[in-house]
């Protein structure tokens, strides 16, 4: 498994020096959790590169997982353009940014949280989602 997640955790942990406290850090996780969702409806609301087109999900008794699996929708209509998606890309860098120093302000290892939510994801499997 890639260390990519401990440098990344490493580099802010050597470069921060405002937001240290965690009050700072669990809020500007949250304004940064809305500022996602406010480049993805800007996707939609201003450029239009995507639109969202929302039902029911139908999942059937009657069908296997893999079936059901293919039937569930996104409700997405189209593709983020390549300034949508800079937007929104820069939006999770920035949110994954605070994700790491919460971690680094509660001394956990972002690479290991990574790891053993796969190992999780790999042992429940479809379960999981239950």
């Amino acid at each position: 498994m890639s260390r990519d997640c401990a440098e990344f955790q490493n580099c802010i942990a050597d470069l921060q020096l405002r937001n240290k406290s965690i009050l700072d850090i669990t809020t500007k996780l949250s304004e940064q959790n809305a500022r996602v969702n406010r480049a993805v409806a800007k996707s939609v609301t201003r450029c239009g590169c995507i639109s969202i087109d929302a039902t029911k999900q139908v999942f059937s008794d009657d069908k296997t997982l893999h079936e059901n699996k293919e039937l569930l929708k996104t409700h997405i209509q189209g593709g983020l353009c390549p300034t949508c998606q800079e937007k929104v890309e820069e939006e999770i860098g920035d949110m994954l940014f605070y994700i790491a120093s919460l971690c680094e302000a509660l001394n956990l290892d972002m690479q290991d949280i990574v790891e053993q939510k796969i190992k999780e994801l790999k042992t429940l499997g479809i379960f999981n989602l239950l």
